[in-house]
This record gives C-alpha cells, structure tokens and sequence, in this order.
C-alpha cells in the first residue's frame, strides 16, 4: 500500500507542475503532461541520488522531498496564487484539441483493451497456486521482472546485470526500476508492475492522441490515425482468408496457435507487429518510451512555433532523460531535432536568437544523457554484433515494394500522396522520420534485426498520422459523392482488421501458458528470505528462472537469448562451459574449486538442471544442502 501511495504522489505532484507550467493549455492537456512529469521524475530523479544512497528507502523519502519543494517554496511564498488549483474545474475551452467524448470514446477503450491485457498477461493467478502469461508476455517479461527484484532487493545502484554476474546492466531499465520503487516500498511484484504499466498506457494513448491534433489541427484525423495506429496492421489477414476457403482452420489457428496472426506470421513473410500485443504489452522499455516520444514531438512542435524559452527548456529536459528510458525513442528525438533545427535556422528571420534557444534545447539534452550514454548505452553498444550494416531489414523473401505494401498495409498504401497533401512543416517532422526508416533500414543497432522495428515505429507513427489527415480531407471533399461511406467503411477495416484479429487472439492467449508453479513461488520466497542479497546462483540459464526472476538474486550466467541478444555472446559460451564443468565436476573437491574461482555461492539443482545439463550427482553429495522441496534444491558451496 505504500508503494501505491508514493506512486500516486507523484502523479498528483506531476498534475501540479504542468498546471504551473503549461496554464494556458487545456485540462486533458495537464492531465497528461502531469502524469509525464510524475513519472519522469521518479524513473529519473532516482539516479543521482541512487549513486549516493543506492537504491534505497532513504533515497525514494529524499526524492519526494525534493520534488516537493518547490511547489512548497512558490506556495508559501506566494508566487502560486492560493486558488491556481481551479484550472482543474475551469470551464472547457471553446476548441479543445480533446473533449469528454473522444477522452471516454476513443482513448478509454483502447487503452482498456491494453490495460485488460496485461492484467491476464502478467503474473495472472493459475491453477494450484501458479501464475501465467499469455503469448506475447511469455519471453520478455521475465527479464523485466527479473530488474525490477534485484535492484529493489540488492538496492545497488547503478543496477547489476542480474542474470550475468560481474557486469554493469546496459540495457534501458528506468521504467523498471519504477516498478522497483514500488516492490521496495512493499507492494507486491503484480501490482508494481500493474500500476506504472496501467498509468504509461493512458498516457501514451493520450500523447499519440494529442501529437496528432498537433501536427493535423483536426480532431476527426486524429481518432482516425489513433485508431489505426493502436488496431492497425498490413495486409496480412488476406492471406488467412485465402487459406480459409480451402480449409476453416487456417483461420480459427489465428486464435488457437503460437504466433500464427496476420501481424506475425513468418511463413508468409509478414513481420509487422500489432502495436498493441508485440510492442507495448510485452517490451515495457517501448512503452515507456513511446509514451515520452509523442511528449518530446509535441512541445519541439511547440517550440518551433512560439519560440518560448521554457518551451525548449522543457524539452531539453525531457528529451534528455530518455536514453535510458528507451535508446531507440531517445535516437528518433534526436533525429527528428536535428532535422527541424537546420530548417528552423534556414527560414529564420533572427538566426542568432533562434540559435541561442536552440543551444539551450541541445546543451540541456546533452548534459543530461550524455553520461546515460557513457555510463551504460555505450558500454553495451560497444559488445560483439550490437551495431553492423543491414539492408532490407527483415525481409528474406519477398521483392522490396511488396514487403512493405503487405505490412504496411494501407500506410504504404497512402504514404506518397499524403506527404504530398501535408504542410511544410509536417513535410519536415517526416523528413526526420524518413531519416530514421533509413537508418533502420540500413543499420542494426542490436543483435536481434527484428528489434529495429522499434525505430521502424516510430516512422510509422508520423506516417499514420499524416495518411489519415489525407483520408479525412478525401472524406470531406467528396461530401456529395454517393457511397464514400461505404469507401470509408472499407479502408478502416483493411487498415484494422489484421490488428483486430491479433488483439482477439492476445487476449484468447491470457493465463493459459503458466511461467511459475507454486514451488516456483515458494522456493523464490525462501531465497529472499535466507540467502545473502550479495549472493551469486548458478543454475541452468532457462528464462523462467525463478533465482533470478522472483527472488532477484544474482547470476553467474542465466537468460541465455537475453545475453546474447545484450551483446555478450562469447561472454555466454565461455560461461556455458563453467556451468558444464561445475555441474559434471567429477568430484565434490574440484566442484568447489570451480564455485571458489568463480565467486559462486550457491549451486540449483532441479529438474531443468538434471533435464538440460549433465550433471554428476555424486559430486553434491557432501555439499551443505539448504532447501529441499517439490524437486527443487538448493546447496550452498561459498
């Protein structure tokens, strides 16, 4: 309960610094950059006293005080006019860009079709006391949870690499360890996870709800394009139809079978996720990051146009924190304001003075991620097969122009003469985003190629947008036209129907594949509760391990597709073969001696051990066994 409560805290005093800072924008507008800000304050505000305090209960009172204090200052001081909270009950706005029935309409449901997932994805209660996921959930939200427990039980900061031992965590984890805050502050791992998850997917719905009022000026566009971002995919459903007259079954496998959807079906060569059930639900750094991108477009937008000095101080600071909120969103910010500063100056009527604000934007951006990037980004970045050459991304099979056609269905479909119809300026946001599909197209910035589709997104995004500020204007100028109805009707279908029957089928998926058994839980229970915080396990590398997943605890070597796809490949096998010598020790003696050398305090045996390794039994015989149950053992060697 106390986790909530802090949690919530931030929320309110989020809410409170955009009524201060943003007084002219529109109550939904504060609401939503109130909630960005709570969050960024606590994912962030953590950091510099995290390096301190660790990660630590005085740290989190600290923050809190430190977020407070200011509002405290202006109020007592009366710089904060007594009655400023009225905004909130204010009269609407005779034109606001979002009214009551496109919040309860549009941005409600979508964002309860997420929130419904990932209350049966995550943790969700199974038969005898186990928990599942569903398909999307089942991979990634391991690692995930694994961060979240060990920062918040360890309290290191910076952050461990918990399922490598010796290595400082790379990876973007600041949507993590907001989850860590509330576990350490003794909310259970659900509801910590829950809670930010529920909050991020309201706002991000909103941001990309507000970023497209922004860039078409129309609030029947923007439905259109938030509707077709979140429900949309390609063409993919065409081939399940085609399948279905021959055999009913190539259908109903959408809901029945492991990745079998129009959104992600390999065999025909369509690789372009849902939003919704391949990105946002199970790769919570993608969430994250795409609920501060819209964010971070909307006041450059912003400051383009009013060339406010706050404006671009605001963006420097939240376009700062975001490399490791999430690198690839971070990366498209920066792109984006690249492209938008050299047409800013080139059009400007007062170079030095646009200059100026512009430094200002850039020398705040810069001082606040550059030591993000040294600190971690780059370090990681700078392992085997993360960064390299690769054209035509993931496409094996199909000529260039039908690839994306298929996929991109009708954002492809629609893309030329969109652009074509939009303003200048929206010509210049895309020219970024063009600059980004480029990039992605040409450069792997991970081990894993399909991981580029999250800078692949986020041109999607703009395109959508300005697609459907297209559509919108055809609809209007063929007002006359008998059956545009019907031509309307049939482009929102092919643009949804594929991410409908996906959704359809990720919910259908939910709690059905179980990732902790109740032994699983009960061992996890025990380690935290009697093995050292400090304590290095070893144990088979599967990714539903409960050592490091519920307990936290550290890792020689575990998460085998997460390490490699981290960049650590000949780090892996070179420890692949430690853990075969330690296991298939021919002797209690020289067990010892490999645990000694290699700092391992504990050794697991269960039945994924003795099922996916060689192990001499003979060898643990002597060893200090320290729980026995439900096939599970645990021996201490250190």
């Amino acid at each position: 309960m106390l986790g909530i409560v802090y949690y919530l805290m931030f929320l309110l005093i989020g809410v409170i610094y955009s009524m201060l800072i943003f007084r002219e924008k529109e109550l939904y507008f504060k609401i939503w950059s109130g909630g960005l800000i709570g969050n960024l304050a606590l994912m962030c505000g953590i950091i510099p006293i995290g390096f301190i305090f660790g990660f630590s209960l005085i740290a989190h009172i600290i923050l809190l005080v430190l977020f407070i204090a200011p509002i405290i200052f202006l109020y007592v001081s009366g710089r904060i006019e007594k009655d400023f909270y009225k905004q909130l009950v204010q009269k609407p706005e005779k034109n606001p860009a979002m009214t009551n029935t496109i919040f309860i309409t549009l941005i409600l449901p979508i964002t309860i079709i997420m929130w419904a997932l990932l209350t049966n994805h995550i943790l969700a209660p199974y038969a005898d006391g186990a928990v599942a996921s569903g398909q999307s959930t089942y991979g990634d939200l391991a690692m995930h949870m694994g961060i979240i427990t060990s920062v918040a039980d360890r309290g290191v900061f910076p952050p461990q690499h918990n399922l490598l031992d010796g290595f400082r965590l790379g990876y973007p984890f600041l949507v993590d360890t907001l989850s860590s805050s509330l576990y350490l502050l003794k909310t259970g791992l659900r509801t910590a996870i829950l809670l930010p998850s529920y909050t991020l997917c309201l706002l991000l719905t909103m941001g990309f709800y507000f970023l497209a009022h922004k860039l078409t000026g129309k609030r029947n566009a923007s439905v259109l394009a938030t509707v077709f971002f979140f429900i949309g995919g390609g063409f993919g459903f065409a081939y399940f139809f085609e399948g279905a007259k021959a055999d009913p079954a190539s259908f109903t496998k959408i809901f029945t079978e492991y990745y079998q959807t129009p959104t992600n079906y390999n065999e025909e060569n369509i690789r372009w996720a849902n939003s919704i059930c391949d990105m946002i639900i199970p790769q919570r750094t993608t969430m994250a990051g795409w609920t501060y991108f819209p964010f971070a477009l909307y006041l450059l937008l912003d400051a383009l146009k009013t060339k406010e000095k706050r404006i671009f101080i605001i963006l420097g600071i939240v376009a700062g924190c975001m490399p490791m909120i999430h690198t690839h969103s971070f990366m498209g910010v920066g792109i984006i304001s690249a492209v938008v500063f050299i047409y800013d100056l080139t059009v400007s009527h007062d170079k030095a003075k646009d200059f100026k604000l512009w430094m200002i934007y850039a020398l705040i951006a810069v001082a606040l991620s550059v030591p993000q990037l040294f600190l971690w980004t780059f370090s990681q970045a700078g392992m085997e097969g993360f960064v390299k050459f690769k054209f035509n991304w993931v496409n094996n099979d199909d000529p260039y122009l039908w690839f994306w056609l298929k996929n991109w269905g009708i954002a492809a479909l629609f893309a030329a003469p969109a652009v074509m119809y939009t303003s200048k300026r929206n010509k210049i946001i895309l020219l970024g985003g063009a600059v980004i599909f480029a990039l992605a197209e040409l450069v792997l910035f991970q081990p894993n190629e399909y991981d580029n589709n999250k800078l692949f997104f986020l041109s999607y995004m703009l395109i959508l947008i300005v697609i459907s500020e297209y559509l919108t204007m055809l609809f209007e100028k063929f007002k006359n036209v008998k059956g545009r109805y019907y031509f309307a009707v049939i482009i929102i279908i092919a643009a949804t129907l594929s991410g409908a029957l996906t959704i359809g089928r990720e919910y259908h998926s939910g709690a059905i594949y179980q990732t902790f058994s109740k032994a699983d839980i009960e061992y996890a229970e025990y380690i935290e509760d009697n093995t050292e915080k400090d304590a290095v396990f070893a144990s088979y590398y599967n990714h539903l391990n409960p050592t490091a997943v519920l307990a936290g605890r550290q890792m020689f070597y575990g998460g085998d597709l997460w390490i490699y796809s981290h960049g650590y490949g000949k780090i892996a096998a070179e420890r692949k073969n430690v853990l075969a010598d330690l296991y298939n020790a021919p002797n209690t003696d020289q067990l010892k001696q490999t645990a000694d050398k290699y700092n391992i305090d504990y050794i697991v045996l269960s039945g994924n051990e003795q099922s996916n390794m060689t192990v001499n039994l003979s060898a643990f015989e002597t060893l200090e066994k320290v729980y026995d149950k439900d096939n599970i053992k645990l021996y201490k060697v250190n």
